[in-house]
């Protein structure tokens, strides 16, 4: 028997699309299109790592909810925060999708910015929602312009992305607590590259209970391939998160990782001031392009719009170097900071792409 299974499926589900990554480029030497940190784990941290694999019993289940790791997490944050004020997640869109499948129902409005990462969208739009944006490119993130869409919407929930993806620009703090002065949804603070920007609002969220702010192992702590992330918020909101959380969520390795990653301050420090450098010069390197628009980035990559965007691409491309581009008007890439290796080999191609166009 043959079913048409379209039949069958949610009309959410049939609405949406599959995430898709970059799809270009599969022969790629160097990859600055996914944000990682271009730095791994140093040796002697992988071997301790793989000695405590060695001695940890895989045939037993991982600690349910796994309190010590959001214990240290809770140690390591800067504020005064509690283990069970934190939530963690198989990377920091599992813990976004917890938020929605926690407070959002069919008809519900979500709103965000334009452009911003992705899967705000996706999540909302499974669970039914309604997803509403205003743009970032035409400046519209201001007190007066968002308290009007609140009035005007009513959203259930407003997601702002801090250094926002994929345009890395820093959402005025002061803006978003006035915001959360006057809203009675959900507020959640993306900041999976906060690190990179020293700005944070995670020492508010005791004066405003519907604040929630996530984060992520992926980017400064360079473990994108473990999908580690957490949510930090008022014990009134994550109690009520918790219910939706997963028994055994995160597997016993991540935890493990994740705790060991937490006691090496120092050298997560080093490595996002080293980016941090290098994504200034990047930054200035860019800018000498008079015919594209560089934003200003507080992230580990810069973004970029302008008509020879692609023709950059193009050519970074065929050098083996991968990077994300955004089919939109105007085009748009997005080039994470690498090594200065690395990105010693695109400033070598930036110089002969603004050779053949003839733009110094």
């Amino acid at each position: 028997m043959k079913v048409d299974i379209k039949n069958l499926i949610r009309p959410e589900v049939a609405k949406i699309k599959a995430y898709e990554g970059e799809k270009e480029t599969d022969n790629y030497q160097i990859d600055l299109s996914g944000n990682e940190s271009p730095y791994d784990l140093p040796i002697h941290i992988k071997e301790e790592i793989t000695d405590k694999i060695m001695d940890n019993p895989l045939n037993n289940y991982p600690n349910l909810y796994t309190e010590s790791l959001r214990c240290s997490i809770a140690d390591y944050l800067d504020i005064d925060v509690d283990c069970d004020q934190v939530i963690v997640g198989n990377g920091s869109d599992d813990v976004l999708d917890m938020l929605i499948n926690t407070f959002l129902e069919p008809g519900d409005r979500v709103l965000a910015a334009a452009p911003t990462f992705s899967m705000y969208r996706f999540f909302s739009e499974l669970a039914g929602g309604i997803y509403e944006n205003f743009s970032l490119t035409n400046k519209e993130f201001s007190f007066e312009s968002i308290k009007e869409l609140i009035e005007r919407l009513e959203p259930k929930m407003i997601f702002l992305c801090s250094p926002n993806n994929p345009t890395g620009e820093l959402l005025e703090p002061e803006t978003i607590l006035k915001l959360a002065d006057i809203y009675s949804g959900i507020l959640v603070v993306d900041e999976a590259y906060a690190e990179f920007s020293d700005v944070t609002l995670l020492n508010h969220i005791s004066e405003h209970n519907n604040l929630g702010v996530t984060r992520t192992f992926s980017k400064a702590f360079g473990l994108a391939g473990i999908r580690l992330g957490y949510l930090v918020g008022s014990r009134s909101l994550i109690s009520q998160v918790s219910k939706v959380v997963k028994p055994y969520n995160i597997n016993s390795i991540t935890s493990l990782i994740g705790k060991i990653i937490l006691r090496e301050d120092e050298l997560i420090k080093d490595r996002v001031n080293k980016i941090v450098s290098e994504r200034e010069k990047m930054h200035k390197m860019y800018s000498e392009y008079k015919n594209w628009t560089v934003f200003p980035s507080s992230a580990n990559f810069v973004y970029i719009e302008g008509s020879d965007t692609f023709k950059f691409k193009k050519m970074l491309n065929e050098k083996g170097i991968k990077i994300r581009s955004f089919n939109r008007k105007p085009a748009a890439i997005r080039i994470t900071v690498g090594t200065p290796a690395e990105n010693k080999e695109v400033a070598a191609v930036f110089k002969k792409f603004k050779e053949e166009r003839g733009n110094e």
